[in-house]
């Protein structure tokens, strides 16, 4: 067992949880969720070893734990040297073989430079590496990030069929329900814990906030009537003193102190609003047998499709398909090998990318903020504020965000702007799952074109998609 008892973490005089407990082990399968920023990387980190508790006591009785952490790198080499590393004994060459036939690590060779493996290909090696350790908890950091869909569903029978516990996290909410029967939360510095799956943490959740709700109407109550008492009290203290009254008094407020309930705060993030002129039927952008490579490599040949004004289209496929490359064209970024590409006239198109550079790190959040929008100083504070980011955050400087926040972040500086079109790569990667429900919620009623690239089925499923582009093995299916 791995067992938290009265953990704290503090940065900065800021805790970032409080007096939290937790047993892990027995084979469970559980997920740790809460909003960006709530400590749920730090919690990882304090068992695996990598940040000390400030206060409370870490036990770990018996286990032995690999961690992958959200972002993770290799080091410039082949996949055989990497794997011979990582071998106690030469001949144990036999663990691997089993290992690949598991983890169904298929289409590369040892003889292959690591940083040729697609996104999926680096995870299963990195599990491999921490498998031929014997581990008996795995703790990850927000798998499905690196991930396909194929991926994803590869990914999801593995953790419910791997024979060891696991705590993970992810804002993959159908990835969740196929694979935990546990949640853990962290909400306003504590930890809650539920048994079952997503959706029976979401209708748990729900109960337990209308109890804390209706606690705080009762709290309300007693302590106007008590404070009402108490005045009285005072009231006859004028004309008569003595210990009888005082200890009225003194009982009054001890109540009124022990019956205190503090009422639920949920911040997030309120709206995310997108406006755009009316484009319906307009034919927004045309590939007619457009071919793109790089160098011998060919991505595609021959693509065909458009995108007219008011669809909402998702574009899915294996990682490294070519997906990214198609927005890269659209937005002018790569040229076209052959054939033609057709942008509308006079339309504004918003690129949301999969990863974006830290910008100008010489700045704060507030002044990178103005430069990329031009907002003004004033209403840039509460423009920010809606994104949940305090007068304090906004000194901070962006590569001192979590990946999280730093998401939360360039969404708020790409939102600033209104959009003919939006190209969305990946754009849920990273947000919590509060801040994905309010923009799926958005995508839903813009009234714009959308290109959507995304593997979370459950975000796509509620964004209003209505055309779907299967991208894969350089050939396009419309669904």
């Amino acid at each position: 067992m791995v067992i938290g008892k009265g953990l704290s973490k503090i940065y900065g005089g800021n805790p970032v949880f409080e007096s939290i407990d937790f047993k892990l082990g027995n084979n469970k399968k559980v997920a740790l969720v809460g909003k960006n920023g709530c400590g749920k990387s730090t919690l990882l980190k304090l068992i695996v070893g990598d940040e000390i508790p400030d206060k409370g006591v870490l036990q770990i009785e018996n286990e032995k734990i690999a961690y992958i952490p959200q972002e993770f790198s290799f080091e410039d080499e082949l996949v055989g040297e990497f794997i011979e590393k990582h071998l106690e004994n030469s001949w144990d060459f036999y663990k691997v073989d089993q290992l690949v036939q598991k983890l169904e690590f298929k289409n590369f060779d040892i003889y292959q430079n690591i940083s040729t493996l697609s996104e999926g290909q680096k995870m299963k090696l990195k599990i491999l590496e921490l498998m031929l350790g014997d581990p008996t908890i795995l703790l990850i950091d927000e798998p499905t990030n690196h991930l396909d869909i194929q991926g994803i569903f590869w990914f999801e029978k593995y953790i419910k069929n791997l024979d060891k516990t696991v705590l993970l996290i992810s804002h993959d909410r159908e990835f969740l329900n196929n694979t935990v029967d546990q949640i853990w939360e962290i909400d306003n510095k504590k930890l809650y814990t539920f048994a079952g799956d997503y959706d029976d943490y979401k209708q748990e959740k729900l109960r337990l906030i209308n109890k804390w709700d209706e606690n705080y109407t009762r709290f309300l109550k007693r302590k106007k009537q008590l404070e009402a008492l108490l005045k009285r009290s005072k009231l006859m203290n004028i004309s008569r003193s003595g210990k009888g009254t005082q200890s009225i008094k003194n009982r009054i407020k001890r109540e009124i102190e022990g019956r205190k309930q503090e009422k639920y705060e949920n911040p997030q993030v309120k709206e995310i609003n997108f406006e755009s002129g009316i484009c319906h039927s307009k034919l927004m952008v045309r590939f007619d047998n457009v071919s793109k490579s790089f160098g011998k490599t060919t991505v595609f040949k021959d693509l065909n499709f458009e995108i007219r004004g008011g669809q909402k289209v998702w574009l899915f496929g294996p990682n490294g398909g070519g997906k990214s490359t198609i927005v890269k064209l659209i937005v002018g970024e790569f040229k076209k090998t052959s054939g033609e590409l057709k942008i509308a006239d006079n339309i504004l198109i918003g690129y949301y990318a999969q990863k974006h550079n830290d910008g100008d790190t010489s700045i704060n959040l507030l002044e990178l903020f103005i430069k990329e929008t031009g907002c003004y100083i004033y209403d840039a504070y509460g423009y920010l504020k809606n994104y949940l980011f305090t007068k304090d955050d906004l000194q901070k400087r962006v590569n001192n965000l979590s990946p999280g926040q730093r998401a939360r972040f360039y969404f708020a500086i790409f939102a600033y702007k209104n959009y003919d079109m939006l190209i969305l790569d990946e754009p849920d990667n990273h947000l919590d799952i509060d801040t994905k429900e309010v923009l799926e919620n958005s995508l839903a009623n813009y009234k714009g074109t959308l290109l959507l690239i995304s593997h979370d089925r459950f975000f796509v499923e509620r964004s209003g998609v209505n055309k779907v582009l299967n991208l894969s093995k350089g050939k396009l299916s419309e669904y």
